[in-house]
């Protein structure tokens, strides 16, 4: 089986919805479940919902084949970008930065 750029984007849209405070949030996304994403059918193998610490999203999820079997050979892993909007997800990237930078900064709020 191949993995489809259409199957990625699919995806990579999905993960936005794993956060409660967006309008297209979707409770039934949810580990060990099976979804089609771009006509091909997955099954979510890991979720990462942070929204309350650090803002981050993620989702891991392999294929099917033809019988049903999950292909781990092929697990996508996708992740939300930055929300502006998110103030926990933006002082989780500024300080990835700066410990990239320096390891000693704190921020302080």
């Amino acid at each position: 089986m191949i993995i489809t750029d259409k199957n990625y984007n699919k995806i990579s849209n999905q993960v936005y919805r794993l956060d409660p405070k967006n309008k297209k949030y979707d409770p039934t996304l949810k580990e060990d479940t099976v979804r089609k994403f771009g006509g091909t059918t997955f099954k979510i193998l890991k979720l990462k919902e942070n929204s309350k610490t650090d803002g981050m999203q993620a989702m891991a999820v392999a294929p099917l084949d033809e019988k049903g079997n999950v292909s781990t050979s092929q697990v996508v892993i996708s992740y939300a970008e930055t929300n502006i909007s998110d103030f926990k997800d933006i002082e989780t990237d500024l300080r990835t930065i700066s410990e990239f930078f320096d390891k000693t900064v704190d921020l302080v709020y």
